[in-house]
């Protein structure tokens, strides 16, 4: 990806991101900011769709057998690991 894709999907994905923000309404997002339970629920969360990733993904015959699909769930288990990293750094850094 070039730098100006990057900077288009991320500008994508900020857009997205606000737009589902202001779609879930009046929430109190200091219930859920790193160190208290909201977030110890969002990593946790994160952390089951990762062995969910891995047990019934990356091991299901059918991913096995196409390359393309295995690392497409490959990646999809990274990038949960990656969003578990970024939570836990956070969340546990007090």
């Amino acid at each position: 990806m070039t730098e100006n894709e990057n900077q288009t999907a991320d500008a994508d994905h900020e857009r997205q991101r606000l737009a589902d923000l202001a779609e879930i309404g009046d929430v109190d997002l200091a219930q859920f900011a790193p160190g208290t339970f909201g977030c110890h629920e969002a990593m946790h969360t994160t952390s089951l769709m990762l062995d969910m990733t891995d047990d019934h993904l990356l091991q299901h015959p059918a991913i096995l057998a196409i390359p393309e699909f295995y690392r497409l769930a490959g990646d999809v288990h990274e990038a949960l690991f990656a969003l578990y990293q970024a939570i836990g750094e956070k969340h546990l850094a007090d």
